[in-house]
């Protein structure tokens, strides 16, 4: 679609990227309304029912938030064969965007950052929306510092059960839960607390916290494996930090935090200097390096010595058993 184009009510002035449903332009409403973000489905995309009922899904649940901290959808309907979503245009970058330019980013920025998505993710759960694909890419700052979570295209309604299409995406390898890689369709909030944890592993360490040669191969750690050690990558955080990271990205849902005020509540601890109640956690505690990485020394000796333990142990156990 050319840019400069008329469509519908809007001029199309730029194609400003691909969402999981898309092209997304900035236009302009003819009607006075200004400049906003326009998430337009493609035809070849429209001819598949269950495309459609998607999208227009994303609008339904969008319609229903109006928060300051969710992109607000200002108009959607069909115009020129095209089914489309008109939303206000950010004016600004999302997270990925600022890694990549900045590598990583300090760590209270980015608390205050993820502290504005939990907000926006605890309007949504109260409508009993699950956003399902908090990521870097979805995360957008205006030129003013305010956070926006973008792109409800894979949103669900907690307790409903709507199968995706067989060639959609259950999310976001890099960023997904643990349960959501077993099964999308059962997840509730904390799905999206485990995937804004991962999100703020990304912004502090600069990289996602798995790594494979493949998309399974990620899934499958995120599901089996330690978390790396944040301190590889910055050896000075705070551990503080480090604790409510790894509360964020508990593997089973129940060690996860059990409210958005829990969390926003940990996240404010952070940037006052105060204890965290991420501290009191103590299951699945390991940190652990990725993928054959080498880990930084541990900065708690005990759990330093029980990594060297283990495989000590795992390796007695085989001799014992080829002997006998």
């Amino acid at each position: 679609m050319a840019d400069g184009k008329k469509f519908g009510n809007y001029q199309l002035q730029r194609l400003l990227g691909h969402g999981s449903m898309g092209a997304v332009y900035l236009a302009e409403d003819e009607r006075g309304g200004g400049s906003v973000a326009l998430k337009v489905l493609p035809v070849s995309m429209a001819t598949n029912g269950e495309y459609t009922r998607r999208f227009l899904n994303e609008a339904r649940l969008a319609q229903q938030l109006d928060h300051p901290n969710i992109v607000r959808v200002r108009d959607f309907g069909q115009a020129a064969g095209h089914d489309y979503l008109a939303m206000e245009y950010v004016d600004g970058e999302n997270c990925k965007a600022r890694i990549s330019r900045e590598e990583r980013l300090p760590w209270r920025q980015t608390v205050e950052i993820a502290l504005q998505i939990s907000d926006g993710l605890a309007a949504a759960a109260e409508q009993g929306i699950i956003h399902r694909d908090i990521k870097p890419d979805n995360v957008l700052i205006d030129s003013e510092g305010r956070v926006r979570i973008a792109d409800l295209g894979l949103a669900k309604e907690e307790g409903i059960n709507e199968p995706l299409p067989s060639d959609t995406s259950l999310g976001t390898p890099d960023y997904m839960s643990p349960e959501q890689v077993s099964n999308s369709e059962t997840v509730d909030f904390r799905t999206d607390i485990y995937s804004l944890g991962a999100t703020v592993f990304h912004m502090i360490c600069g990289k996602a916290p798995y790594t494979g040669r493949s998309a399974y191969e990620v899934m499958v750690k995120h599901v089996t494996s330690a978390l790396p050690s944040p301190h590889k990558y910055v050896p000075d955080l705070p551990d503080e930090v480090v604790d409510v990271m790894r509360k964020m990205m508990a593997r089973d849902p129940a060690d996860r935090y059990q409210s958005y005020d829990a969390l926003a509540a940990d996240l404010r601890a952070l940037l006052a200097g105060q204890p965290v109640m991420a501290t009191e956690f103590d299951k699945q505690s390991l940190l652990g390096d990725n993928g054959g990485e080498t880990a930084s020394p541990a900065r708690r000796p005990a759990l330093r010595y029980l990594w060297i333990a283990i495989p000590v142990l795992l390796l007695i156990g085989v001799i014992v058993y080829l002997i006998v």
